[in-house]
């Protein structure tokens, strides 16, 4: 038994003179990059594009079609989503006399008042960046000036940077 003791207190002597091996740690770092480039899209849907004056009241109160144009944008950027047309009338398909396309008004369905669609004062929304879905409303109200036929026109949507 003494034996033992003595071995325990020579063992416990010599390693207090043994340098006490920690745990070591070593820290490597690597960098990584995320490139990112600017998104701007736009995508369109829509209902049923006429407006059919088959009723006499239409004439007189014009025909609203609620949601009629859904525009989805995707944009990393705050964006601008401008309609402008072809020509600022609508082309008749019999005679030559043409619409003023400011027949047609748009408004996003939360906005309260329609504006006439025109290229010198182009209908507009912008919003931050992110992904919005914006609906339209149309209306449309010629009155009784225009002749019988078909007026047919081309809207284009453009998203561009603010």
């Amino acid at each position: 038994m003494k034996n033992f003791i003595i071995t325990i207190v020579f063992v416990g002597w010599i390693m207090s003179f043994i340098p006490s091996v920690g745990m070591a740690q070593r820290y490597v770092t690597r960098s990584r990059t995320v490139q990112l480039y600017q998104v701007l899209d736009v995508s369109l849907s829509s209902t049923s594009s006429v407006f059919d004056f088959s009723a006499l009241a239409n004439y007189e109160n014009g025909i609203t079609k609620p949601g009629m144009i859904t525009a989805t944008v995707k944009a990393n950027v705050p964006w601008k989503l401008t309609l402008t047309l072809a020509s600022n009338t609508l082309s008749p398909q019999i005679t030559p006399t043409p619409m003023p396309a400011s027949v047609i008004g748009i408004k996003a369905s939360t906005a309260a008042t329609y504006t006439p669609v025109q290229n010198n004062a182009p209908f507009f929304v912008q919003n931050n960046r992110g992904l919005y879905t914006v609906v339209f409303d149309l209306r449309a109200l010629p009155g009784y000036q225009y002749e019988t036929q078909e007026y047919l026109g081309d809207f284009y949507f453009t998203v561009s940077q603010q």
